[in-house]
């Protein structure tokens, strides 16, 4: 299977072509001064690099350079008809665009609307995905977000303290960037120390003209150093990084418009605003090895920086299992791993001073260690690439994390993980949020119309409570709260194995919001797995509405899940839900697929 990975920006083009039964790289390169006189073509095929000037007037343009080129002379194609995924790097997909997926209309609606938080980034990559539709029609496109791997971060780490009301109603509030790189860091990491990812704990540090920080814990992000925007966190090459919000207010107090603000706070401040000599760190270094001043500041300003985010982290995630290192300065700048390290030994933190400065990731197979023998945390130092994580998501979104989608006759079953939820009554709506409150939309799910709500609520029962359950919308006839029988044990209540809206005999508990609470006398079940699916997939399937099937798990941990209710109606789309017990026992993620095992 061969993957063409994108990553369109405002005025270049990065590609690379994979085999990905190998991940073997078949091509790269970069098509430079897009909209410009002047574009040059540089790529890299066969052990050889290459470079030619070409006409890039548009990403159109360019992208057709591209395609000619991987089928020309010097190629890895014989016919694009080989392509059969094309993977888009998106920067921005919000709160709706939260694993990668295959780019419908209604995605690409989303990114346009996402543009406002990112836009330089989110236009140029839609041009991409637009320009490479038209190009690759037979491709399947698949869009992978900067933001998603950070899409579970906590609700204490993404809300800004302003008024609630501009996360409801506008969704401003934290995102997180370089998704794919932090997500790359981590499963070489856990390849590297041979312990599963769900037992480790990282900081993982991004650091090259765009700079991050993450805190992984079991494989998830909790914490990242970008906020709404890239702007926020790290000190960059041309970004300030945190500043005290009344800057940009006294900036426009003193006379300059928003627009002058943008330019100062992005283009023109970070390395390049403190050093006066460049916002490339090579260039730093030698102006600070030869006297200047504020070049050495520059460099003081970000370690300094950066070392007090690796220490928050630690402290969030309880000290870390290792430090990451990677990108342009992460990889290659030794006296900045070395100076963002020291002061670190109480967190159990010590280089090896002549690992640390002969380190070279990338020709060393692609990890090295450059700890101190015996040094409780690990300090590693990564070659990313996210390009091929790009390329591994674009795999799993087209064929599936197990081969039942392309083995089985009877086809595949996408699976939906149903985590703890609510349905609100209009009248316990009005109760939890105040007379009339109108639910706001974070992201839609599979099912047509429904969503789930900004707007959480906490649950209280007899043993104990669950804080920040989500809601999904739209509001019923009666409140419903669907939980895992895990969940219901911690509350000490025992619903009974239901399907939705059948309520009789259930128990109740308490719900409470920010205006109240609501003590329901009845409601809580634990929902019984279904399936939901069209009339052409009831008949392509051979069942009919109300049937109950057994659905085959394949892969590690191989079983058949019986009593499975089938739903058919024209409005559903194909997708089983299992609640998290059932999901976790079976290994079941929600980019995993069943297959259909029979009637029962």
């Amino acid at each position: 299977m061969k993957i063409l990975v994108i990553n369109v920006g405002s005025t270049s083009i990065k590609y690379h072509l994979y085999e990905m039964d190998t991940e073997e790289v078949l091509a790269g390169g970069t098509v430079e001064r897009v909209g410009s006189p002047g574009s040059q073509h540089r790529w890299r095929a066969n052990g050889r690099a290459s470079q030619a000037a070409i006409e890039a007037p548009s990403v159109r343009a360019g992208l057709d350079a591209v395609l000619q080129h991987l089928i020309g002379p010097e190629g890895s194609l014989k016919v694009l008809s080989e392509l059969k995924a094309v993977g888009h790097r998106v920067v921005h997909g919000g709160e709706k665009l939260v694993r990668p997926c295959v780019v419908t209309e209604e995605v690409k609606e989303v990114i346009r609307a996402c543009a406002k938080f990112a836009p330089i980034h989110n236009p140029a990559n839609l041009a991409g995905i637009e320009a490479a539709q038209a190009m690759l029609p037979q491709a399947t496109h698949v869009a992978v977000f900067d933001t998603a791997f950070h899409a579970e971060l906590p609700p204490h780490a993404y809300v800004y303290a302003v008024p609630y009301e501009l996360y409801l109603e506008r969704g401003l509030r934290r995102y997180g960037f370089h998704g794919p790189s932090h997500q790359y860091m981590a499963a070489m990491a856990s390849e590297y120390l041979k312990t599963d990812l769900s037992r480790l704990k990282l900081v993982t540090c991004h650091l090259g003209g765009g700079a991050s920080v993450c805190a992984i814990d079991g494989g998830r992000s909790v914490d990242t150093s970008m906020g709404m925007t890239p702007l926020e966190g790290l000190v960059m090459g041309t970004r300030s990084g945190d500043v005290d919000p009344a800057l940009a207010i006294v900036l426009g107090r003193l006379g300059n418009s928003a627009e002058e603000i943008d330019q100062v706070l992005n283009r023109r401040s970070g390395l390049l605003g403190l050093s006066g000599v460049s916002a490339d760190f090579r260039d730093i270094e030698k102006a600070a090895a030869e006297g200047n001043d504020r070049a050495k500041l520059a460099i003081e300003v970000f370690v300094h920086r950066l070392r007090k985010y690796i220490g928050a982290y630690a402290a969030i995630l309880g000290g870390p299992d290792a430090i990451v290192f990677t990108g342009g300065i992460g990889e290659n700048s030794a006296s900045v791993r070395q100076a963002a390290c020291e002061g670190l030994m109480y967190m159990g933190v010590a280089l090896d001073a002549a690992k640390n400065r002969a380190c070279d990731a990338r020709g060393s197979g692609g990890v090295v260690d450059v700890a101190a023998p015996r040094a409780p945390t690990k300090v590693l130092v990564i070659a990313t690439d996210e390009e091929r994580m790009i390329a591994r998501e674009v795999a799993r979104v087209t064929a599936g994390p197990t081969a039942a989608r392309v083995r089985v006759t009877g086809g595949a079953i996408p699976i939906g993980v149903s985590v703890r939820h609510v349905h609100l009554s209009r009248a316990d709506c009005d109760s939890l949020f105040g007379p009339g409150y109108e639910l706001t939309e974070r992201r839609p799910i599979t099912q047509p119309g429904q969503y789930v709500c900004r707007e959480t609520v906490d649950l209280i029962g007899p043993k104990g409570e669950l804080a920040r359950v989500a809601i999904i919308a739209p509001l019923r006839k009666e409140t419903q709260v669907e939980v895992s029988r895990t969940d219901a044990i911690a509350q000490g209540v025992n619903p009974p194995l239901r399907e939705s809206g059948k309520l009789e005999g259930t128990p109740g508990l308490t719900l409470r919001g920010p205006k109240g609470t609501v003590a329901l006398q009845r409601g809580v079940i634990v929902a019984l797995r279904h399936v939901h699916m069209r009339p052409d997939d009831a008949r392509r399937f051979g069942v009919q509405d109300r049937n109950v099937i057994r659905v085959r798990v394949e892969g590690d941990r191989e079983m058949v899940f019986g009593d499975v209710v089938v739903r058919v109606d024209e409005q559903f789309v194909l997708d089983m839900h299992l609640d998290t017990d059932e999901a976790n026992a079976a290994g079941l993620t929600n980019d995993s697929v069943v297959s259909y095992d029979g009637l029962q």
